[in-house]
């Protein structure tokens, strides 16, 4: 069962083009964020809530002696943050 699970896990990751780590410990790695978004619409509304398109989250994480690129193409994309502690990416890469 854990395999199923996993498995859809990362399924899931690929088919939204978002890579979200937490509270885990990166250390000589590269992050590469080459996505390409065209004509998205990515809304996160109420508080504390987040929302992703093609985009790498890396959220209360360690990362050490890693590199970052972000070398992605968005055309017509909207992307809003509303309420407090909201966070809404496409394309990008957040750090926290």
């Amino acid at each position: 069962m854990k395999t199923v699970s996993l498995a859809a896990v990362v399924l899931m990751s690929i088919v939204a083009g978002t890579a979200m780590a937490e509270g885990s410990k990166i250390e000589k790695s590269t992050l590469i964020n080459a996505s390409k978004n065209t004509l998205t619409n990515t809304q996160a509304i109420g508080r504390n809530s987040a929302a992703s398109t093609g985009s790498i989250n890396v959220v209360g994480s360690r990362i050490q002696k890693s590199t970052v690129i972000n070398a992605s193409k968005n055309t017509l994309t909207n992307t809003q943050a509303i309420g407090r502690n909201s966070v809404a990416n496409t394309g990008s890469v957040d750090i926290r």
